[in-house]
């Protein structure tokens, strides 16, 4: 057998084991949103104010865009083969731009992106947004958010009103669907709370 016929066997043999691969199939990341609802406008605006929403200070692991889980009071771990859509403060401060901007009663709602002017600023750190195991009976998770929040006037940098926001609300199962269901309902409560709570601060006469 020729040393050219052997090379030639040799060569079809390697790019047949290039088609192929000793390392299983990563499962593709799924992407979860934190969607506020629709919701019709309130009828009155409060002044003519223009309202910053600062991206929340938050610390490790809150600080990424994976799905928190605490299995137990003192262990961290994520979900696997699922992620949200963003880091999880950006997530957060797009979700209160869209509930004050839906809710429609202050006149001009920014993110901390824009180069608009504004006169007040919601400044935020973020404590808690995950799933905790807290029940035997039933072994399901709930979802656990926690938000300290400021509203600072920008031109003096003073505090004008501060509060500390927190709501927790069952899982129906432990599917990451369940999961994320139950966070985005713990969001709506919570923002619910901290746009009612903004518009009071900034009403005439409050």
């Amino acid at each position: 057998m020729s040393r050219l016929f052997l090379v030639l066997v040799l060569s079809l043999w390697l790019l047949g084991l290039s088609g192929c691969t000793l390392l299983p199939e990563q499962t593709p990341q799924r992407v979860f949103l934190l969607s506020p609802p629709e919701q019709e406008p309130a009828p009155a605006v409060v002044q003519d104010t223009v309202l910053r929403v600062e991206t929340p200070e938050a610390a490790f692991p809150l600080t990424t865009s994976r799905i928190l889980v605490l299995p137990t009071g003192k262990e961290i771990s994520f979900y696997g083969g699922a992620r949200w859509a963003d880091r999880t403060p950006s997530l957060v401060a797009a979700y209160l731009v869209e509930a004050l901007r839906q809710d429609g009663r202050v006149a001009s709602v920014i993110s901390d992106s824009s180069p608009a002017r504004s006169q007040v600023s919601l400044v935020m750190h973020l404590g808690a947004l995950q799933s905790e195991y807290v029940s035997e009976a039933t072994g399901h998770p709930k979802a656990v958010v926690r938000m300290d929040v400021q509203l600072m006037e920008d031109a003096s940098r003073n505090i004008l009103a501060n509060r500390r926001f927190q709501f927790h609300q069952p899982s129906e199962s432990e599917d990451i669907e369940a999961v994320v269901d139950a966070m985005n309902q713990a969001m709506e409560a919570l923002s619910q709370d901290v746009v009612d709570w903004v518009v009071g601060q900034l009403a005439p006469g409050e």
